[in-house]
């Protein structure tokens, strides 16, 4: 055992200790003869563990730089931890490295204390002070490297639409969250002896809660083989931008919410199947309109949302779509509803092919969607866990990473509606939906 698993196992210890204890207290009662025996165990454990950490402690070796995860000190490993490498000893049935079993360790503590269990072979915890991953040979390159509190993903804010349009990303929360919302407070004119009128807001709350959010990505042995630098980047990014296009293809989806599985998309509404069926605004028929645009943007301004991080976001198709259809009413102005530079009616319009084609009455069209990102949240719950699967794709000498993460995501202004009417996002999104 590493001295962070030993250190972990007596932090459990500790815990189951104190419920015991606790709940006697409680209940006003003296401990019975199975807590008693179950306390006696422990503490034996625990005499044991003090004995594995010093001889840990003593294996270190001399002058190892020491390194502190909360109030746990531990000799820096002179290796780096590689994803690639931890994979490669998964698929082979080898024994992981210790410098990945303390990064196991800390992603579990993480886990935890989010209120989230763990059940993948190898667990990232969200940051790890950690050095870049060198190619080199073995006594050149890797020891020189300056560390630095990282995470072992790439962040998953650089690789969301949402982080450009300044969507609000909270990682780290813990259990069940309730972000209070208020509708205003109303003030009236009265006469100089009038009585002054009930002036206060609504108040709500918006409940963030943890999902599970799976996504796979599929590789070959080959790759799995290569010690590159770039190779090893290329997985990480490729782990974190499933996760991202996920997230995205979800939020910016048609979907409904799903109790205690998923939230609901943006463009829910858009779709006919749930009870929405906004007709499609077709360029050929002329309706994709200035004034159609511009009526997103009213929405919004009616509900005392315009303000904040205001911006469009739209996919591929949308994009060429609103770059041909001229402002004028006869195509005579020269001037399109999106600008060369990307920009409708001063606001930025970001593009994310995570918007699927399948909206409107017609099951064809296009989201366009405006409105403030600042109301948007997007909540994260512990790190990564990753479960690798050897066996699935084994006749295509390829292995299947599966990546389990736990978000949620609301618009922190609340929600209008009820099931087929739910619109999770309203008061500060508007969208609507173009096709060719």
């Amino acid at each position: 055992m590493t001295i962070l698993e030993i250190q972990d196992e007596k932090t459990k210890l500790f815990d189951a200790k104190t419920d015991i204890t606790e709940k006697a207290k409680a209940e006003g009662r003296a401990l019975t003869d199975t807590e008693m025996g179950t306390l006696h165990a422990n503490l034996r454990r625990l005499k044991e563990l003090d004995l594995e950490m010093e001889t840990e402690k003593l294996r270190a070796d001399e002058g190892s730089e020491v390194r502190s995860f909360g109030n746990v000190h531990y000799a820096k490993p002179r290796e780096k931890f590689s994803l690639m490498k931890t994979i490669r000893s998964r698929v082979e049935g080898q024994g992981f490295s210790d410098v990945a079993k303390d990064v196991f360790t800390i992603g579990r503590q993480e886990f935890r204390k989010s209120g989230v269990n763990s059940a993948g072979d190898i667990v990232i915890p969200s940051y790890y002070e950690r050095a870049d991953i060198l190619a080199g040979t073995a006594a050149a390159g890797q020891e020189i490297v300056s560390e630095d509190k990282k995470s072992i993903l790439p962040p998953l804010v650089d690789k969301l639409v949402f982080s450009q349009a300044g969507a609000t990303f909270m990682p780290g929360l813990v259990g069940n969250v309730s972000i209070p919302s208020y509708s205003g407070t109303a003030v009236a004119w009265a006469t100089e002896v009038g009585p002054a009128a009930d002036g206060a807001g609504a108040h709500s709350e918006v409940n963030f809660s943890p999902l599970r959010l799976t996504a796979y990505i599929d590789v070959s042995k080959l790759f799995l083989a290569q010690d590159g630098v770039g190779a090893e980047r290329l997985l990480l990014d490729n782990i974190a931008t499933a996760v991202a296009r996920q997230l995205e293809k979800t939020i910016l989806g048609p979907a409904t919410l799903v109790a205690n599985t998923q939230p609901s998309g943006i463009g829910y509404k858009l779709n006919v199947a749930n009870g929405g069926g906004v007709a499609e605004l077709s360029v050929a028929g002329g309706t994709v309109t200035w004034g159609a645009m511009v009526g997103l943007e009213s929405s919004i301004d009616a509900s005392n949302a315009l303000q904040g991080n205001l911006a469009y976001i739209t996919n591929a198709v949308g994009r060429g779509l609103l770059k041909t259809v001229d402002k004028g009413t006869a195509n005579d102005t020269g001037d399109y509803l999106m600008s060369e530079d990307n920009m409708i009616n001063g606001y930025p319009c970001l593009v994310t092919n995570s918007i699927v084609s399948t909206y409107g009455a017609g099951g064809a069209g296009n989201m366009v969607v405006f409105g403030n990102w600042a109301d948007l949240m997007i909540g994260q719950w512990g790190g990564y866990d990753i479960t690798v699967d050897p066996y699935s794709l084994a006749s295509t000498n390829q292995v299947r990473i599966v990546i389990n993460s736990y978000f949620d995501a609301k618009g922190l202004r609340g929600s209008t509606g009820a099931n087929a009417t739910l619109d999770q996002y309203a008061i500060s999104f508007a969208a609507l939906s173009i096709t060719a």
